[in-house]
């Protein structure tokens, strides 16, 4: 029999802890212009960027295959790479990201963007065709413009069949059809803290594969069964387990910014910084470093030191 759920005991202990510790809060700079347009930039180009960039934010490495490359200033690996030479790009080419080329934007284009050395994401084909669904229909539903989409939402996530919120208009695009929402939430987030958008309502956790090896070392979600089986055995799931397991770590990561008295937006910086710095997926986790050594259950079992549940084909996180 498998169960899934939260530990409500470590929920508390994680929301505590980071309650009591504000000042080793991390979360991402969004005006460092090695990764972000400057703050001074327009909103429309600020838009298309990060629309973009959100769209091509995912599954960027394989095993024995990481996405990473040194480059004029320092090594980059997955998502800062990513953004980096979406950087790149921009300063050269803002035209770039007009949804009128995207919308018939070549495979080679996409190719020669994001690959650098030997660093390549595995999926230009459909990173490109994600590219083109989202060209097209920005230019054909919202008159070119990124902005037109977020007046249209009102500052609401959700809405009703006849008054979207942002997450609804965004399913229109096959890169934000996710049923848990991560791209969606990782734009608003981005688009939110830029002030490019006023929330109406509470942000969710855009839940990635950091968030979710956290969720399970940490034990704030507990999986048992052949599901975890599957997990600790690097055993690839299936969609629905992926949807269902991702909806739980997400449900975790909200209780704890609610009873942390916290924005989710802050929560998801820290622990996202948290699993690219400190509980590594691959090599020895820095736990000295860690906040919640105290009662991390991988780091007193070894059987919950997972990397995370694996779920490739997909173009959702």
């Amino acid at each position: 029999m498998e169960v899934i759920g939260l530990d409500e005991g470590i929920v508390e202990r994680v929301a505590r802890t980071l309650r009591n510790n504000p000042e080793r809060i991390s979360t991402i700079d969004l005006c460092d212009t090695r990764f972000y347009p400057s703050c001074s930039e327009d909103v429309e180009s600020v838009a298309r960027y990060f629309i973009v960039m959100v769209a091509m934010d995912h599954r960027l490495s394989r095993p024995g295959k990481p996405y990473e490359a040194e480059l004029e200033d320092g090594v980059y690996r997955g998502a800062e790479l990513l953004y980096r030479l979406g950087m790149r790009k921009y300063m050269e080419d803002p035209g770039f990201f007009n949804p009128e080329h995207l919308a018939s934007i070549r495979v080679d284009e996409v190719e020669a963007w994001l690959s650098v050395g030997n660093a390549k994401p595995p999926d230009i084909e459909v990173r490109t065709l994600l590219l083109r669904d989202m060209g097209l229909k920005i230019t054909r539903l919202f008159n070119g413009n990124v902005k037109d989409i977020i007046e249209a939402s009102g500052g609401r996530l959700y809405g009703s069949l006849g008054d979207p919120g942002l997450i609804d208009l965004l399913r229109v695009f096959r890169a934000f059809e996710d049923p848990v929402e991560k791209k969606p939430l990782l734009l608003a987030k981005f688009l939110s803290r830029r002030g490019v958008i006023t929330l109406r309502e509470k942000l969710g956790i855009p839940v990635d594969n950091h968030l979710s090896r956290i969720a399970y070392r940490l034990g704030i979600v507990m999986v048992s069964g052949s599901l975890w089986a599957k997990i600790r055995g690097h055993v690839e799931v299936t969609r629905s387990e992926d949807t269902l397991l991702r909806l739980i770590v997400r449900r975790g990561y909200e209780a704890v910014a609610d009873k942390a008295g916290l924005d989710p937006g802050v929560v998801d910086d820290y622990f996202w910084l948290m699993g690219r710095n400190t509980c590594l997926r691959e090599g020895e986790p820095r736990c000295d470093k860690c906040l919640f050594k105290g009662f991390c259950k991988a780091r007193r079992n070894s059987s919950f030191m997972v990397p995370e549940h694996h779920y490739y084909d997909t173009w959702y996180y």
